[in-house]
């Protein structure tokens, strides 16, 4: 789906090798489950980050057939990636304010 390196220096990869292909070569993207527990994986620093890579990955791709259905994939974990950040938002902007002299 993506892989993209983090601000520490890690690269994360999502999704495993069990989804790259079918036999006929279609992209087989995860279930909605596997997204959802993908998204406690992304450190908070990253996850805008990681979201747009998400959203770019979509869209260098979208004409073609063999992956829609891992667009779609990557858009929805995108969208629950912003639902994260923005649930988790208020705590992120507390603590820049307070490291702020």
């Amino acid at each position: 789906m993506t892989s993209t390196r983090l601000t520490n220096g890690d690269v994360l990869h999502l999704p495993g090798a069990p989804h790259i292909k079918d036999s006929k070569g279609v992209i087989q993207p995860p279930s909605e489950a596997e997204l959802a527990a993908f998204v406690p994986l992304i450190p908070m620093d990253d996850i805008l980050l990681f979201t747009g890579r998400l959203v770019t990955g979509s869209r260098k791709r979208r004409r073609q057939p063999r992956w829609a259905a891992m667009n779609m994939a990557r858009l929805k974990l995108a969208r629950m990636c912003i639902d994260h950040a923005l649930a988790e938002w208020a705590s992120v902007q507390t603590s820049e304010q307070d490291a702020a002299p």
